[in-house]
């Protein structure tokens, strides 16, 4: 380490890395500039802005195995934002930059230039456009001018307030990010990964008022507080340093926070004021294992429908988004790489595009990290895999272009996270909605694949063991009772005995009917109890000649009679037939065993009925919700 004299207060200014030649004094704030064995200043640096980051100079950082420490920070800001760069020290005279921006991580450091690459050519394509880096494919996802707002520490080149350059993001896969810098004459080149704030082990970071247990002093209070320019009221800023946008909570005017003091930026009409967002801002809960509070929320509307999306914030985790739509919810998270969104993956989960609409900005609460405004548009696109969604915003005046996964969650989940009770019941079927069948018709179908199986091998087992053995063959004659004589008596059969346990039995019927019929109400009777078994049978016959030869019916019939006990039986037959028929012989057949295949498809019928209920529900939601979709499943 090299230590210089400050030229302007005499207080000591180190130079610990070897790259560093930019320096600012932590005691009167003089930009220094090392020149080999001496240093001069170039002037003052200006204020570093309040900022509620835990990070601060010699914090220390592991990604995945790979350690750094944090010498230098710059404070830079474009248009519409400010976010931190931290220089950082990799060891092994290796360095580098963490970028600090929209709640999440970008760790690069400097790389030559690939061949052929052309910065003009680059600034030409559009969001979304394919760049190949080496065998990787990566997607334009930012370009615009950025300036020094202020810094700290040592830094690896001249970097005066308002200094200027534009800068190009490429995305590529597994978080890798590639950027690209040009003042004019010169364009410097950065390879790296991002990584969520949980994904870093850090080591001494400073703490954060409010948070965690750390008492809120007075002092910092008031530093955290910005009063509107056009009511004077005060208010409160949650995300210090990352904040570009408020709504003052006292007249509803929307303030441009990102520099040192706050301007109107936009005069809200009173029907843009979010008034009563579905979640009070400032309200705190645990949501999957992380302590959030509700910052902010933008009310959108596309040209169906509208909804809400409430920022969430945590000064070690970055943002997150809770979106509501018809008592729906989303826990929504930044994604730290660009899916293809002709056929998007992410973590191994393939989505299928849902919609595709142009969404518009009608209402505002709270504090974000943009510049929002009534009015700003953007291409939305929603890519669904139940319970998950996948979402890209095009930004196209920005040429920008964002991607956000999420979950769905239940109301009532998140009432209990954030100690909201009446929250309002969920209406409709929403795109990423968990259907509740999806698994349950699969389950039931393959326990109801199983039963059939059960059910077939015992009727395969019934079959082979219960062969029908005849007990009763006899010869019976029908007589038309003559005018006016009583009706013609009973006939019965000799009696048997039925062996076995209980079985069904058949009785059967055979006439020379010819155009005609005869019926037989038939009687098993049980001659111990006195237990009568009804059967009835109809023999009947027809044929004839129209435009070619045609027949009906039959000479035989039977009719089954179910679960009979063993014991003495006789067969009791009342006959009735076709008043043509003057006389006419029939024989009688009675067979024991057997089984019925009316059991087996009664049996088929239950085992199915509600796998097939569960599959018709499926089908009814998967076609509820494809309904709502600019696209067909």
């Amino acid at each position: 380490m090299r230590q210089f004299d400050c030229p302007q207060c005499g207080a000591p200014v180190p130079f610990e890395t070897p790259g560093a030649v930019f320096a600012v004094c932590q005691h009167c704030q003089s930009m220094v500039v090392r020149k080999d064995a001496s240093v001069e200043t170039i002037g003052k640096m200006a204020d570093l802005p309040p900022d509620v980051t835990p990070l601060q100079i010699g914090a220390r950082g592991d990604h995945n195995g790979r350690p750094f420490r944090l010498m230098g920070r710059l404070r830079v800001g474009w248009t519409d934002g400010t976010w931190n760069e931290w220089y950082a020290d990799f060891g092994g005279d290796r360095y580098g930059w963490i970028a600090e921006t929209q709640g999440f991580f970008m760790i690069s450091e400097a790389a030559p230039v690939p061949p052929g690459f052309k910065f003009d050519k680059i600034a030409m394509l559009g969001p979304e456009s394919s760049i190949a880096i080496g065998q990787d494919a990566y997607r334009k996802t930012d370009h615009k001018k950025t300036r020094v707002i202020a810094g700290e520490g040592e830094l690896p080149f001249i970097a005066k307030p308002n200094d200027e350059w534009v800068g190009i993001d490429l995305v590529g896969p597994g978080r890798k990010f590639a950027g690209l810098e040009s003042d004019g004459p010169e364009t410097r080149f950065y390879l790296g990964l991002s990584a969520q704030p949980e994904e870093i082990a850090w080591e001494g970071l400073r703490p954060v008022p409010g948070w965690n247990g750390e008492p809120v002093p007075v002092e910092k209070r008031n530093t955290d507080a910005v009063g509107c320019p056009e009511c004077g009221g005060v208010i409160q800023v949650k995300a210090a340093g990352l904040t570009q946008s408020l709504v003052c909570g006292h007249c509803g005017t929307l303030l441009d926070a990102k520099g040192s003091k706050v301007a109107v930026a936009q005069k809200i009409e009173a029907a843009s004021r979010l008034e009563h967002p579905p979640l009070p801002l400032g309200t705190r809960g645990t949501l999957k294992g992380i302590e959030w509070e509700i910052i902010g929320c933008v009310k959108r509307r596309d040209q169906y429908s509208q909804w809400t999306e409430g920022l969430l914030y945590n000064p070690w985790h970055g943002f997150a988004w809770l979106t509501e739509w018809n008592g729906h919810w989303n826990y929504m998270r930044r994604v730290l790489e660009s899916p293809d969104p002709m056929s998007p993956v992410f973590e191994g989960r393939r989505y299928k595009l849902f919609a595709r609409e142009e969404s518009m900005v009608v209402a505002v609460a709270g504090e974000f990290y943009w510049r929002v405004r009534i009015g700003e548009k953007s291409t939305v696109a929603d890519y669904i895999n139940p319970p998950r969604i996948l979402s890209s915003e095009i930004y196209p005046e920005l040429e920008e272009v964002t991607w956000s996964e999420g979950e769905y969650i239940s109301g009532p989940e998140v009432g209990a996270a954030f100690g909201m009770k009446n929250l309002a019941f969920a209406s409709g079927v929403y795109l990423n909605q968990p259907n509740p069948w999806a698994t349950r018709a699969p389950t039931l179908s393959r326990y109801a694949w199983i039963a059939t199986a059960a059910l077939l091998i015992i009727q395969i087992v019934g079959m082979a063991g219960a062969g029908k053995k005849v007990v009763l063959n006899q010869d019976f004659t029908y007589e038309k009772p003559v005018a006016g004589a009583p009706p013609m008596p009973a006939l019965v059969s000799p009696s048997f005995d039925l062996d076995g346990g209980q079985s069904p039995a058949r009785v059967e019927a055979e006439a020379a009917v010819d155009n005609s019929w005869i019926g037989l109400d038939a009687d098993l009777v049980n001659e111990t109890t006195g237990q009568t078994y009804p059967a009835d049978i109809s023999v009947e016959y027809y044929h004839g000649y129209d435009d070619g030869n045609w027949t009906e019916g039959s000479q035989k019939a039977g009719s089954d009679i179910p679960g009979v006990p063993p014991g003495r039986y006789h067969l009791q037959l009342a006959p009735d037939a076709d008043p043509a028929l003057a006389k006419m012989p029939f024989h009688i057949t009675l067979k024991r065993g057997g089984i019925f295949w009316s059991n087996f498809f009664l049996c088929l019928i239950a085992i199915w009925i509600w796998p097939l209920w569960a599959k018709i529900r499926n089908f009814s939601f998967e076609a509820r919700r494809w309904s709502e979709s600019d696209f067909t499943s």
